[in-house]
């Protein structure tokens, strides 16, 4: 028995947020969704909670079900993205409230509310208030609030949102090796797919009700089910054109609809499965590259010709946009080069991580084979 599952899990009739979502994640499994806000993550968490009831379907933490047990018989702890701490409690109390509530010893509860605080890095904010400590010390004290609690699922609703980079990056690596969640199943939900690709065992990106692909952080990225699942990952949005696939001196080649004659060479392991797949009607496509299969060429590396049109440095990386012909491409470079409107560039295009997808509904044309799911 998982240590947590769903089973046609409905929340909502006409247009419902949830549609016969099924869901099974491991003991000791850290599962990650990640999507746009309105998507129904929340909803999810709060109805594994049982703090919102399903309108259908079936709930079970380990092998008990809970559908319609109240939230205090459930051992589902959960992380607010709104912090619910008590405000009249001490960061320290707000964090051993469920250590409270089991009725453990002080010398227990002050050892294991000290050791969560060191973690977090609030151990001098243990004696404040929640209105005297900032939204990111907040975030930590609900988060240490959920880790005392010692329950048989983890719910954790977007717990960074509100730390710095810093904080983010250090509690990221560390949830990897807190003993809690490595032994209890674990369902986290985020918008930032840099925190989904780090975090996930497996990652369900959710979209239209259900979830649209469930698998490895790898898979997911290199090998999306469909152009939605492609746009939700990547820095920086991924670049999609119509294409058209046409036959031209036995080489198939990929032509971008509205950017002059500019066409690719479609690689060996994509044209035999685009080829096999294709009829007439499926010659049209939607053609994809994420920004860092996007090179500058030099001057004399040959490339395809295109137009600056802007910059922007983000510290470590930068994004500039190209025009060829008509047609716009977002490419990673280096933060430290500079671009004004309308300067020259030439670009280098991987036609080796392409992808293709159907006009037509978005599947992804040549999607390899994988063990994930």
């Amino acid at each position: 028995m998982a240590g947590l599952e769903t089973r046609g899990l409905c929340k909502g009739w006409d247009f419902p947020l949830l549609d016969q979502l099924d869901l099974s994640v491991e003991e000791g499994e850290f599962f990650v969704v990640v999507g746009p806000s309105g998507a129904g993550k929340t909803t999810l968490l709060r109805l594994i909670a049982g703090l919102e009831s399903a309108d259908a379907g079936r709930i079970f933490i380990g092998a008990r079900e809970v559908t319609r047990i109240p939230p205090y018989h459930r051992r589902a702890a959960m992380t607010f993205e709104s912090y619910a701490l008590y405000p009249h409690l001490s960061v320290f109390e707000n964090i051993a409230s469920p250590l409270r509530a089991r009725g453990e010893r002080d010398p227990s509860v002050r050892r294991r509310v000290t050791a969560i605080a060191e973690l977090l890095q609030i151990e001098r904010l243990l004696e404040r208030k929640p209105d005297e400590v900032s939204g990111g010390q907040k975030q930590r004290a609900a988060l240490g609030r959920t880790l005392a609690a010692d329950p048989e699922v983890f719910l954790l609703d977007e717990p960074l949102s509100h730390l710095d980079a810093r904080i983010r990056h250090d509690l990221r690596r560390q949830f990897h090796t807190l003993e809690a969640l490595r032994k209890t199943a674990t369902l986290y939900v985020t918008h930032d797919y840099t925190e989904a690709l780090s975090l996930g065992d497996r990652i369900a990106v959710i979209g239209g009700g259900g979830f649209l692909q469930v698998g490895s952080a790898r898979d997911i990225y290199e090998n999306p089910v469909s152009v939605e699942v492609a746009r939700h990952l990547g820095q920086l949005e991924i670049n999609v054109h119509d294409a058209e696939l046409v036959a031209q001196g036995g080489q198939l080649q990929a032509r971008v609809a509205g950017a002059g004659d500019l066409s690719f060479p479609v690689a060996e392991q994509h044209a035999r499965q685009l080829t096999a797949a294709s009829t007439s009607a499926k010659r049209e496509v939607s053609l994809a590259v994420r920004p860092q299969h996007i090179a500058l060429a030099g001057p004399d590396a040959g490339g395809v010709p295109g137009v600056a049109e802007s910059f922007q440095a983000f510290g470590a990386t930068g994004a500039l946009t190209v025009t060829v012909g008509g047609a716009t491409f977002r490419v990673l470079t280096s933060p430290d080069l500079d671009f004004r409107e309308g300067m020259p560039v030439r670009l280098a295009f991987d036609t080796a991580h392409f992808l293709y997808f159907a006009r037509d509904g978005g599947r992804n044309l040549a999607r390899g084979e994988s063990g994930d799911g």
